[in-house]
């Protein structure tokens, strides 16, 4: 074609191109309008255009959805025209708590030598009890390091011999701490052993060129050299080490005796025996010890040793065997053996000499474990060698009752009246040697640990052993009766409960906040305490495992969901899968107001039956009335109510009167239609289904919602609470499994892989946020927690993922408004994150339990009510208490001191002959009758008895919170100086 070149052509296509170019500007500009309806760096904006409940008018969440979105952790994003623009300054604070409980380490308990104090080592500190009342007096933070490259843990906690103030504490990357007990100083600072790996220690005083000190002796590894070394430590500071032993083995379970004479260790099946060359060293360099190597029969797990002095019958003899320690030897094994060794050192030097080839150690053997001997203690009179009490002389065997679960470590005190016993299920006991009956009994946070805890069981592979890595959720619920109280679902300790295919926690635990001790545990499903709990082939009895637990609104009911099925290793001969033979139950409790005890009322044998027992996704309670809702995996809403028990029409009441009550199903709401029959022909089909369900109420009752999905369609349900009709449904709320929903007012939350907030009342998509990144999105585990707080209309969410090139799990907690997609709070948790609830009624925030088996909590920045309390000695209670335990005359001479301190300056503090009776104390009419005035009034003189009346009112478990007995104090000051008086 030709150029065009008629002036009016040319101002023709001039329009047209102009016309064009605003067509163009137009469609980007549209462009530009829609494309921001998609999710911004991990959030939905829905302004411009609706979100129809039923996708008819709007484009489904799903396609606005972006290939990538950011994770959670990521803080910087774009802000939707949908939400609240908050600037982060306007937020509120929230704060996070240091970590409460935590698991009580493998370690022996110290008992200090007056039998009154106990201290425990945990995770990162050390916890000092009194013995008599079980009360935390001190919790000694230890700065542990703990990261992805490097996990430190305590490994060892000695009593210093030179003064018993003192405990020496080592941690697994040779840092070795000296601390004074009593107050807790000497935690910041630190000795450090240049190792590898430090595996153990022992403390013993030894005399140095006329002067006793401590000396520490410690194994540590480096590279593939283990040596046991002798620290010579003066004024805290490490001056120089010196090798006593070296080899290529590991070396562990160090222990010393008699002020170092003898030192006794264990490296797989050899015993390691070191005799003091020596008692009188004129240097440190000079300590040198004779050490000795004997084969036991098997791996050892625990050992110990004992000395006394010989005793020569006549002069032949002393020539002959000297003046050495007897050392007497017990070896415990991993399958169940313990061995005795008596006055080892001469039969040790004969099989060093050649000419006696045929002779050899002839230990005695005792065997009773079925596994292996965890601890093995020598009692201080000699007649016992363990507990289970083994009298040597007559063979026979004193059985302790069964105790709630194996015991891991065993102290005998010094005076040799009392046993300290750590058992598995982190708990800790002292006995009395003579009525072995407990005095002192301490019980933190029991719920199961992930991953499982190394046992010394695991020294030996074992029939029928399994090991999960998988995360469970820890059922967890506070009682409306009781806001201090918090229950959690627990197991027989963890070697039993993790001794199926899944954790098995057939007890429910409650926990005191205050003092964050066990109350009480009771069994709400089978278990086997006392029972044989072995099969024949050695292989251990699996337990039921609670899933779900919710109280009532008033606290008065409980309902429980637990499961069992059978190990695969116990159906593999047999025809059909495990699931088959699921057993599911949903159990309703009474709760007594009096003790809190739970009674079980009603049994529902597989409450959502479809051919088999399918599994309860979900448990929620009616925060209106007596009422509870489940969803199951046949796709089915069940309400539940309670109703009176009649029989042949007539009433049937309790023993005291009242009239008894049952459970039953009100109605039942099918979310689908049956696309599957029910039989078992169905069952291969439903197997390889992935549904995934949760369950809410409203929070005044009247609205039920639900969401339900098997991994290809999730729909989200918006029921009537009381007509059980489905009002609407929404669709593309969920992606993948779906862990839990919830409603805040009138804004509706999903957690699934996304966090999804919807408007119900707008019917549009307020925002929303992928929880889950790329690195995450094959084949990785991932547990989410939704913990709603209607105080403060906010909620959490917890996340725990796992990578696939990594066997570390990371969790993460945010606090979300309904309207901000900003968190008020993004925090990282060293552990994976088990359970997440709110803090209960009068109280905001939430309590966080963690794999650790520690307590967080996280409250509002202005929250002056803590969900914890502190030990005794950061309340600056118990210097009272010490005062009163010393007894004597300056007792009273002290405690006079706080009381006069009070009284104004100038007033001198009455004698008790001085002290007004209270009849003599002139009442306030009397006063105004002799016509006083405010010229007349003078400062408040408070009688020592009335402060006595305030603090001396209960023990230190029952007193009243500080604050109240702070205002109690201040209004006896404030008050009339004749009520005051008074």
């Amino acid at each position: 074609m030709a150029p065009i070149t008629d002036p009016e052509d040319l101002k023709a296509s001039k329009r047209k191109r102009d016309a064009e170019e605003h067509s163009r500007r137009k469609r980007a500009k549209r462009d530009r309008l829609s494309s921001q309806q998609a999710i911004v760096n991990g959030q939905y904006q829905t302004e411009n255009q609706p979100t129809s409940a039923n996708g008819s008018h709007a484009p489904h969440p799903e396609e606005s959805m972006p290939e990538k979105a950011i994770p959670l952790k990521k803080e910087k994003k774009h802000r939707s025209k949908a939400t609240t623009n908050i600037a982060k300054s306007q937020l509120p604070s929230w704060k996070i708590s240091q970590p409460m409980g935590g698991r009580m380490l493998d370690i022996d308990p110290i008992l200090t030598a007056d039998e009154k104090h106990m201290i425990l080592a945990h995770n990162t500190s050390l916890q000092v009890y009194y013995c008599a009342d079980s009360l935390l007096l001190r919790n000694i933070r230890l700065p542990i390091l703990s990261g992805a490259d490097t996990l430190e843990h305590i490994i060892s906690t000695c009593p210093s011999p030179s003064d018993p103030e003192f405990v020496w504490v080592a941690s697994s990357l040779g840092r070795i701490w000296l601390i004074n007990w009593t107050t807790g100083e000497g935690s910041s600072s630190n000795l450090k052993v240049k190792c590898d790996m430090l595996n153990g220690m022992a403390v013993e005083s030894i005399k140095i060129n006329e002067k006793t000190r401590d000396v520490p002796f410690i194994c540590v590894g480096k590279g593939n050299n283990w040596s046991i070394l002798a620290c010579d430590v003066r004024d805290r500071q490490l001056n120089s080490t010196k090798v006593l032993l070296s080899q290529k083995t590991v070396i562990h379970n160090i222990l010393s005796v008699r002020g170092g004479r003898a030192l006794i260790a264990s490296a797989e099946r050899n015993v390691l025996l070191g005799s003091l060359r020596s008692r009188d060293s004129t240097s440190f360099s000079h300590i040198e010890y004779e050490f000795f190597s004997f084969d036991c029969s098997d791996e050892i797990t625990c050992l110990d040793v004992r000395a006394a002095e010989r005793v020569h019958l006549n002069r032949a003899s002393q020539r002959k065997e000297g003046n050495e320690a007897v050392l007497d030897v017990v070896v415990g094994c991993a399958r169940g053996a313990v061995f005795s060794y008596n006055d080892l050192l001469p039969q040790l030097r004969v099989l060093q000499n050649s000419k006696t080839r045929d002779f050899s150690l002839q230990p005695r053997k005792y065997h009773w474990h079925r596994k292996a001997v965890h601890a093995v203690k020598w009692s201080r009179d000699g007649s016992e060698a363990t507990l289970v009490l083994w009298q040597l002389d007559t063979a026979k065997m004193d059985f302790l009752p069964h105790l709630s679960a194996s015991i891991e470590n065993i102290v005998v005190s010094a005076r040799g009246s009392a046993y300290a016993l750590h058992l598995d299920d982190n708990s800790a006991m002292v006995l009395s040697t003579a009525e072995m009956k407990p005095t002192t009994y301490v019980a933190g946070v029991q719920t199961l640990i992930t991953p499982q805890p190394f046992s010394k069981d695991e020294l030996v592979r074992r029939v029928g052993q399994q090991y999960t890595s998988r995360l469970f959720k820890t059922p967890a619920a506070i009682s409306p009766l009781d806001t201090t109280r918090i229950s959690f679902c627990v197991g027989n300790g963890q070697q039993i409960g993790h001794s199926g295919c899944g954790p098995s926690t057939p007890l429910i635990q409650t926990l005191d906040l205050n003092t964050i001790q066990s109350i009480s545990k009771q069994a709400l499903t089978r278990t086997n305490p006392t029972d044989v709990n072995m099969t024949a082939k050695g292989r251990p009895v699996t337990e039921p495992r609670i899933t779900k637990m919710a109280y009532s609104r008033d606290g008065s009911w409980l309902a429980t969901v637990d499961e069992w099925q059978p190990p695969f290793r116990d159906v593999e001969p047999l025809e059909g899968a495990a699931s088959e033979r699921r057993e599911v139950y949903l159990k309703f409790w009474g709760v007594s107001a009096e003790d809190h005890s739970l009674g079980l009322v009603s049994r529902v044998d597989a409450p959502h039956y479809a051919g088999r027992s399918e599994p309860v996704f979900d448990l929620a309670a009616d925060p209106s009335s007596h009422r509870f809702a489940t969803i199951g995996k046949d796709g089915v809403v069940r309400l539940w109510k309670p109703a009176l028990r009649k029989r042949d029409g007539v009433l049937l009441k309790s023993q005291s009167g009242l009239p008894l009550q049952t459970w039953s199903c009100s109605q039942a709401i099918h979310l689908r239609e049956k696309s599957i029959p029910d039989g078992p022909d169905a069952t291969a089909v439903r197997s390889h289904l992935q549904e995934s369900g949760a369950v809410h109420f409203s929070e005044d009752g009247s609205t039920l919602v639900c969401a339900f999905g098997n991994g290809q369609e999730s729909l989200v349900y918006i029921i009537d609470a009381e007509t059980g009709k489905i009002r609407t449904s929404l669709n593309g709320l969920c992606q993948g499994d779906i862990q839990g929903v919830g409603l805040l007012s009138s804004s509706l939350i999903v957690v699934s892989d996304d966090l999804i907030v919807y408007d119900i009342v707008r019917d549009e998509l307020v925002y929303g946020i992928q929880l889950r990144g790329d690195e995450q999105s094959t084949g990785s585990s991932i547990l989410s927690h939704l913990a709603l707080d209607h105080q403060t209309s906010s909620f959490a969410v917890a996340i725990s993922r796992r990578k696939l090139e990594s066997l570390s799990v990371r969790s993460e907690l945010a606090v979300f408004g309904p309207r901000q997609s900003e968190p008020e709070i993004v925090r990282e948790f060293p552990h994976p994150i088990t359970a997440v609830v709110p803090s209960g009624q009068g109280s905001s925030g939430f309590l966080v339990l963690d794999a650790a088996a520690q307590l967080w909590s996280v409250s509002r920045g202005t929250e002056t009510r803590s969900a914890f309390a502190q030990p005794l000695a950061d309340m600056r209670l118990d210097d009272v208490d010490v005062e009163e335990r010393r007894g004597g005359v300056a007792e009273a001479e002290e405690d006079d001191k706080p009381v006069a301190a009070l009284i104004e300056a100038g007033e001198e503090v009455a004698s008790e002959d001085e002290m007004m009776d209270i009849d003599d104390v002139p009442t306030p009419e009397d006063v105004g009758a002799s016509g006083g005035d405010d010229d007349d009034i003078y400062p408040a003189v408070v009688p020592p008895q009335r402060l006595a009346e305030l603090f001396d009112a209960a023990p230190a478990f029952a007193m009243p919170p500080i604050e109240d007995v702070f205002y109690q104090v201040t209004k006896l000051f404030s008050a009339d100086p004749t009520a005051a008086a008074r």
